[in-house]
Order: C-alpha cells, then sequence, then structure tokens
C-alpha cells in the first residue's frame, strides 16, 4: 500500500516561553461549569501562523517534559478529542473575530476525551498485553482532563480499524489507528480482545505480523497467522483449483456453493456452464482469487480485505441474479490493492473455523 509522508508537526517556540498551566491553575468541576463555553480556539506557532482548533477536532498535546520548540516522533505526543471549550475571562476573547472563536491563551481550558497508548492501558489493565498492539495505536478511553490550549500543537488523525468488517478504508500504516475503546472505571477493554484472535490465542500486530490470512464467511470474519495455519496443519497441499476455491469463499453466505450452482440458480443467466467465468474481465477475476491478506508483507495493516471482497461480491451477484456486470464496476473495486502473494508452496489455506479455503 502506498505511504504517503506525514506532515511534522509544527513547532512553538513562543508557547515555550509561557508556564503550561495558569497561576490559578487547573479549574476544579465546579469552576468548570461555571465558565463561558466557545465552540473553537486559536493557537499561534512560531512562524505566527494561526492554527484554529473546534470542538470535537482531535489533536496532538505537548505532554510534560517535551520542550515545545522541538520536533518530537508522532508517537512522543498524547492525542485528545475535545469535547469542550471554556474560558476564564470571556472580556480576553478576541473582538475581531467572531464570538466563538478564542486565542489560545493560559486562561483557556479545553475538555479532552483521551486517547490511551497501549501502554498506558497496561498500568489499569494488568491483563492487556502491549505486545499485540501496533506503534500507532491508540485506544480510545472514556477519561477526561481539563487541558490548557497552551498545550496543543497539531491536528491529528485517528483512523478506526475494524478487525472483522468487510468494508474497512484502507489506511497507510505510518497513520494512527483504534480499535479498541476503554471503560475506565469498569477496567474493561471492548470489544473483547480474545473475539478477534488467532487459533493461538494472539491478536494481530500489525508492526510484527508478517502475513495473516482472513476468512470473508459472515460468521467467521477472523485472520489467522500464516505459521499458525501451518503448524495446525490447516492447508491442503493439492493445487487443484485453487484460484476457484478461493473466489468460491462468498463472504454474503457460509453456503458452499459452486459459481455452476449460482448460475443454476440464478434468474435467466446467459453464462456458459462449460467456462461460467469466461465473461468476466480478467482484472476482477484475478482480484477475486486472491487470498484475502494483511500484515507486513501482505499490505499493511488492513490488507487487501475491502477489494477482493467487492470483487467477489459482484461476481456472486452478478452470477446468482442473472444480470450484466456493471459497466462501471471499476470505481467498486480497487483492483490495484489486490495482493499477489508468493508461497506457491502450499496451495491452500483452510479456515480453522469453516474449512473454507482463505
Amino acid at each position: 500500500m502506498a505511504r504517503h509522508k506525514k506532515k511534522s508537526l509544527f513547532t512553538r517556540k513562543k508557547v515555550s516561553k509561557r508556564k503550561p498551566t495558569t497561576k490559578i491553575g487547573i479549574p476544579a468541576d465546579s469552576e468548570w461549569k461555571s465558565l463561558a463555553q466557545f465552540g473553537s480556539f486559536l493557537v499561534d506557532d512560531d512562524e505566527g501562523n494561526q492554527h484554529k482548533f473546534n470542538l470535537n477536532e482531535t489533536a496532538f498535546i505537548l505532554p510534560p517534559g517535551l520542550l515545545p520548540d522541538q520536533k518530537h516522533h508522532p508517537t512522543a505526543y498524547w492525542i485528545g478529542r475535545i469535547k469542550e471549550i471554556r474560558a476564564r475571562n470571556p472580556e480576553d476573547v478576541c473582538l475581531a473575530q467572531p464570538r466563538n472563536y478564542l486565542r489560545s491563551l493560559t486562561q483557556v481550558w479545553a475538555l479532552v476525551q483521551w486517547f490511551w497508548s497501549p501502554h498506558e492501558v497496561a498500568t489499569v489493565i494488568k491483563s492487556f498485553d502491549v505486545s499485540n498492539c501496533g506503534q500507532y495505536e491508540r485506544i480510545y478511553s472514556d477519561y477526561h482532563d481539563y487541558v490548557s490550549t497552551a498545550s496543543f500543537c497539531d491536528h491529528a488523525t485517528v483512523k478506526s480499524y475494524d478487525e472483522r468488517s468487510l468494508d474497512q478504508e484502507p489506511f497507510d500504516d505510518d497513520y494512527f489507528f483504534r480499535r479498541y475503546d476503554l471503560e475506565y472505571r469498569a477496567r474493561r477493554i471492548f470489544p473483547n480482545v480474545s473475539k478477534s484472535a488467532c487459533i493461538c490465542g494472539v491478536s494481530y500486530n500489525p508492526d510484527r505480523d508478517q502475513v495473516m490470512h482472513f476468512c470473508s464467511r459472515p460468521t467467521c470474519c477472523l485472520a489467522f497467522h500464516q505459521e499458525c495455519l501451518l503448524m495446525y496443519k490447516q492447508y491442503e497441499s493439492s493445487t487443484a483449483a485453487r484460484a476457484r476455491r478461493l473466489l468460491e469463499c462468498w463472504p454474503d453466505t457460509d453456503k458452499r456453493l459452486s459459481v455452476e450452482t449460482l448460475i443454476r440458480r440464478g434468474k435467466g443467466s446467459g453464462y456458459s456452464m462449460s467456462d461460467p467465468l469466461h465473461e468476466f474481465p480478467e482484472e476482477l477475476l484475478q482480484t477475486a482469487q486472491q487470498q484475502i491478506v494483511k500484515g507486513v508483507q501482505a499490505g499493511g495493516v488492513v490488507g487487501n480485505v475491502r477489494s477482493v471482497v467487492a470483487a467477489r461480491r459482484l461476481i456472486y451477484k452478478t452470477l446468482i441474479e442473472g444480470s450484466t456486470l456493471p459497466i462501471d464496476w471499476m470505481s467498486q473495486v480497487d483492483v490495484d490493492t489486490a495482493i499477489h502473494l508468493q508461497d506457491e508452496g502450499f496451495s491452500v489455506y483452510l479456515c480453522p473455523e469453516c474449512q473454507s479455503a482463505i
């Protein structure tokens, strides 16, 4: 998957001359309720440029111990979502701007809902295994703090990643992402980490795991380490009909339906039983016949799940409805993200749950 260079976080030399909190200090809960509310605030960078932060935006926040006039790796910053913006002295609002526009002075505060790092989660949930998390992974918590807007550094993006979704939008390997939420008081992670774990009981780490094979059957939607499939002998050495078996792992049914069966069930289909796939474009077929994979050597964090599933769905729908392929089918299937693995030694890996070809 193509990687886009991440923009550098802006540094703020002017802010380094200010203390991160006011003399009055962090607002108490009782005081917070009495403060004036606003919809946004402004922060000046070291070149005098203004950066606007709005409610419900996600931001990088400078933690204690990091100098604001230096560049740091993105993972060194805290990440939080702005839930409320309030100020102690509303008369200090910049009158040249609309009233919901605040300059980031030390009396301006934001209520922030935190994205925790895996190591932070492990301090409150001892059973949480940080080795199964990527370096750009964050856990969205229900924990809030009042944060001085002088500590805000840049806008941030944290992608939502649903491991079991067939329509997960791909993103680059150096994007922050979240797949778990944390209930702080209950000391609970959801969804349950074990629900998406491999047969070995270990969850997917996109920085460590080389190849994960994904089963797209509705009752499965699980990924398995390639080495575990080999260890547990979840494969067939026969090379017969490899591509066809992969194609016929339909994402919209748990039934084992061949292409010929779909044609017989189709509504007046004109597809030939002798060569039923002849009418489909080669690019579409090649995509649908790929293994669904993800990992360091298999397309990155998300892999090719979305593109291969979309290709199989198009073929399935066309055959079962006895219809023709849409002219704009390429707008529905990203054939460029199909991943061709060099693993001809083992022709068919099998899903440990349903024994479909994966």
